[in-house]
């Protein structure tokens, strides 16, 4: 099996096994909760930090590394599937120093993290056990942070799943098509999963992609754009959706190609699975629809060494 079609059959395992995942249960006090990752991992720590209502902290693993009282007095939660990011590993030596608490977030009990944390929150899902760009193990990441916050009730994955296949099928068959640049936009909860979305088109596809809040956006990052970009609106609430068609009717009239995906009138946890559902999807079908059969960070041997190197300390990437 090839990464892509790893990419893909890993995607459809959501529908089966999120809903069979364990979560932990939420925290007493939010407000001493800092959750710290890397790559797919911080978006999914950063996913907690905004539905939190900001009183739990998220940041980057080198920001405790470098600003230890961060962690002071506060429980740590490291969240890497791999359990072997070096600068997450960093955080967690630190942490051990000052913080109440340090919880490991992975998939393997036996990995550096886990055994250097005090405490492990273990994820179990299916995978092909293939390199290849994260999915189910991002939404189970999300989820799992999301439930230090928050209830987490999954009752209708497969429901958002099918309307998100459907509007992936359609905008790579009809409506977007290969660009050399994406930009995705998104406000409040919906701006990790357009973060999340750039990071999938740089991996799968190996071009630029960047992620911004729309006001962010239009402050400078509008000015770099050409005709050949694509635009994702991930949309959320009503005041979103008038700044959005403004946006989308100025530049429809420059040539740049601007879409809005709906994902709106839904609960919290239906909006982020919808969003992050949709944005999977269209990178594989995407890259289906282009007979690529590997992802590009595993095509440039290169790169990956270095990426690999800086991640991990080794020229080994098992896991993303």
């Amino acid at each position: 099996m090839r990464s892509i079609e790893a990419m893909e059959a890993e995607i459809e395992f959501q529908t089966e096994y999120l809903e069979k995942l364990e979560f932990p249960r939420p925290q007493i006090s939010i407000d001493e909760c800092v959750i710290t990752g890397s790559g797919d991992s911080y978006v999914a720590s950063l996913v907690a930090m905004y539905v939190s209502g900001y009183k739990a902290m998220c940041c980057h693993p080198m920001d405790i590394v470098l600003n230890p009282a961060i962690v002071r007095n506060r429980k740590v939660y490291l969240v890497s599937v791999s359990g072997a990011t070096k600068a997450t590993m960093l955080a967690a030596k630190v942490a051990n120093k000052s913080a109440l608490k340090t919880i490991a977030i992975t998939t393997r009990p036996e990995s550096p993290l886990a055994k250097s944390s005090d405490e492990l929150i273990s994820m179990r899902y299916k995978s092909t056990s293939i390199p290849t760009s994260g999915t189910i193990g991002f939404t189970a990441s999300m989820l799992c942070c999301l439930s230090l916050v928050c209830k987490v009730k999954l009752n209708n994955v497969k429901k958002i799943y099918n309307e998100s296949i459907a509007l992936a099928d359609y905008l790579t068959n009809y409506k977007i098509k290969k660009s050399p640049s994406y930009i995705l936009l998104g406000n409040g909860i919906v701006y990790p999963a357009a973060l999340y979305g750039s990071l999938k088109i740089n991996e799968v596809f190996g071009i630029h992609s960047s992620a911004y809040s729309l006001d962010e956006f239009c402050h400078s990052p509008i000015f770099s754009i050409k005709s050949n970009d694509r635009i994702i609106i991930l949309g959320n609430n009503a005041c979103d959706l008038r700044v959005s068609k403004t946006i989308m009717n100025q530049l429809d009239k420059l040539g740049v190609s601007t879409v809005y995906v709906d994902c709106r009138k839904r609960s919290m946890i239906a909006t982020l699975l919808k969003s992050i559902f949709f944005l999977q999807l269209y990178a594989v079908k995407l890259a289906v629809k282009n007979l690529l059969k590997d992802c590009y960070f595993l095509k440039n041997e290169r790169l990956l060494a270095l990426s690999s190197k800086l991640i991990y300390g080794s020229c080994l990437r098992s896991e993303l």
